[in-house]
Order: structure tokens, then C-alpha cells, then sequence
């Protein structure tokens, strides 16, 4: 069969599915932190919630790739912060 990635436009759109999925799963990630944080975890966080904002700005201006990339910075960052 045809992968998404053969598909016209599937590209984009399969971006911003990601990129919001990862936003999601990266808001998920940081609602399990109930653990004090020092102040590295702490700066991660805010890391984290700039690179999300900048995503939903990227997304906001048709940029997928760059919302898609910030969007999986940040998740990266909340994955590492969550298996601390």
C-alpha cells in the first residue's frame, strides 16, 4: 500500500497532527511532575513551555515544520525532565 508520505499535502498535515499530539503528550508529561523541582528542572519547565508557545505561534503563521520541530523539542525536554 501507499504510505501518508506519498500523498499530496499529507506532509503538513501530518505535521500539525504530530506536532499537536506532541504538544498534548508534552502537557500530559509536565501534569505528572508533582514532585518539588529544582532549579534546573525548573528552568526545563520553562524551556518546555517557551518552545511550546513558539510551536502554537509557528502553527498560528503555516510554519509546520518549525511548530513541528519545536513541539518535538519541548517533548524531548519533558521526556528527560519526567525520568528524572
Amino acid at each position: 500500500g501507499k504510505s501518508l508520505a506519498a500523498l499530496p499535502h499529507a506532509g503538513a498535515a501530518h505535521k500539525k497532527w504530530n506536532g499537536d499530539q506532541r504538544v498534548e503528550a508534552t502537557e500530559a508529561n509536565l501534569r505528572t511532575l508533582t514532585r518539588s523541582l529544582t532549579t534546573d528542572e525548573q528552568a526545563m519547565v520553562q524551556h518546555i513551555r517557551s518552545y511550546m508557545q513558539q510551536a502554537r505561534d509557528a502553527t498560528k503563521n503555516g510554519d509546520m515544520d518549525r511548530a513541528y520541530n519545536l513541539a518535538l523539542k519541548a517533548h524531548l525536554l519533558s521526556e528527560e525532565l519526567v525520568k528524572r
